[in-house]
C-alpha cells in the first residue's frame, strides 16, 4: 500500500464508508504508531519506525531481508512531518474510534458478522439464526453472527431497534452498544443507543432483562467505583443511563401485560361506584405497576366510569379528576396524592 492509497483509506474511515477489515486495519496501524514516544526518538529512529509501520500494514511477518534504505532530504523536516502526522492520525483515530464496536468484533473471534443498516424511512425486521427477531429503526445499524455460537448469542447495536428474544436458557443473549450490555434469555424490549441529546434507554415489553454498564466504554478502561451498578428490568419498566448511572422509571406508554403477552384477561375496566383501592389494586394487576395512594383518604373514595380502549395515564388522569387528586411517578411506581 502507498502513502496515496493509505490516505484514501484514512479518508474512507472518516465518512464510515470502509470495510471492516479495512477498519481493523486502521486500528492496527494506529496502535503501531501508539507503542513509541515521538519526541524522545531520533532522526534514524523515525525513519526506522516509518519502514517497519508501512510493513506491518502490509502484514509481512517474515522480514529476512532488511528495508531498503534511502537517504533522506532535508532530515529535519521529515521528523517534524512525522511527528506532526502521528499526531494527526493520533487525535482523529482517537475521536472516531469505538471501543466497545473493536471489543465485540475481537470477542466473537473468527465467526462471519453480518452488518445490516437500515436506510430507508421505515423499520424493517430482520431475522436471525435462532429465529429471534431484531426490527431496526431507521438509520439504526446491527452486527451480528450469521450463525450464533453454541453457548452465548451476541449483538451489536447502534441505534434503536425493537427484540424479540427466542428463549434457550442454554444460550443467553447479549445486546452490546457503545454504552450499555443487555443480557436476557428469552423476552421482548426496546434499546435505544446514546445521541448527543438523548441518553442510552432500555425499555423492557415481556419477560425481564439485566442492564449493565458496557465496561469497554473507555478506551482506558473504567475504574470498579465508576461502573454503574447494573439493574433488572420488568415489563413496563425502563433504564436510563447517564453519567455511569443507570435509574430504572416506567415507560412512557405503558400496555396491559396480557397484550403483551398475548393472552387472554378477564379483568373489566368499567367500574360502577368502585373504591379506588380496589381500582389501583386492579390496574397494578393489568400493567405490573404498583400504583398506590399516600393516605387513606384517597382509598376510601369510589369511581364509578368506563376506561376500556383508555391508555394506563390516562385513566389515572380520569380517576384523578374526579377525586381531587394528582399522580406522580416514583421509580417503578406511581404514587396518587392529594397533596398539593
Amino acid at each position: 500500500m502507498n502513502q496515496k492509497s493509505f490516505n484514501d483509506l484514512l479518508s474512507r474511515y472518516q465518512t464510515g464508508t470502509c470495510t471492516e477489515a479495512e477498519k481493523l486495519w486502521v486500528d492496527k496501524w494506529y496502535h503501531n504508531l501508539n507503542n513509541r514516544n515521538f519526541t524522545d526518538l531520533s532522526s534514524k529512529e523515525l525513519d526506522e519506525m516509518q519502514d517497519n509501520i508501512w510493513l506491518k500494514i502490509n502484514n509481512t511477518e517474515e522480514q529476512t531481508i532488511a528495508p531498503v534504505k534511502v537517504k533522506k532530504l532535508w532530515p529535519k523536516f521529515a521528523i517534524a512531518a512525522s511527528i506532526a502526522m502521528a499526531f494527526l492520525i493520533g487525535g482523529f483515530y482517537l475521536t472516531h474510534y469505538n471501543p466497545t464496536e473493536s471489543a465485540f468484533i475481537s470477542e466473537t473471534g473468527d465467526v462471519a458478522l453480518i452488518s445490516k443498516t437500515n436506510d430507508t424511512d421505515q423499520p424493517i425486521t430482520i431475522s436471525l439464526s435462532d429465529k429471534s427477531t431484531v426490527t431496526l429503526k431507521p438509520q439504526a445499524n446491527i452486527l451480528y453472527p450469521k450463525v450464533f455460537a453454541a453457548n452465548k448469542r451476541m449483538v451489536y447495536l447502534k441505534g434503536t431497534a425493537f427484540f424479540s428474544v427466542s428463549k434457550n436458557p442454554k444460550r443467553p443473549f447479549f445486546v452490546y452498544d457503545q454504552k450499555l450490555v443487555v443480557s436476557v434469555l428469552g423476552t421482548s424490549f426496546w434499546v435505544k443507543s446514546s445521541t448527543d441529546k438523548m441518553p442510552a434507554q432500555v425499555a423492557v415489553r415481556t419477560g425481564k432483562v439485566r442492564v449493565q454498564e458496557n465496561e469497554k466504554s473507555s478506551l482506558f478502561g473504567l475504574s470498579n467505583d465508576k461502573i454503574a451498578k447494573p439493574i433488572l428490568l420488568t415489563p413496563n419498566q425502563k433504564g436510563i443511563f447517564n453519567d455511569h448511572k443507570l435509574n430504572k422509571t416506567l415507560v412512557s406508554k405503558p400496555i396491559p401485560l396480557a397484550e403483551a403477552y398475548n393472552v387472554p384477561s378477564s379483568l373489566s375496566y368499567n367500574f360502577n361506584e368502585e373504591s379506588v383501592a380496589a381500582i389501583f389494586k386492579t390496574l397494578s394487576e393489568a400493567y405490573g405497576i404498583e400504583i398506590k395512594s399516600d393516605n387513606e383518604q384517597i382509598s376510601n373514595y369510589t369511581f364509578t366510569g368506563d376506561l376500556s380502549k383508555k391508555g394506563l395515564y390516562e385513566q389515572l388522569d380520569l380517576i384523578c379528576g374526579t377525586i381531587s387528586s394528582k399522580y406522580y411517578i416514583n421509580g417503578t411506581s406511581i404514587v396518587v396524592s392529594n397533596k398539593n
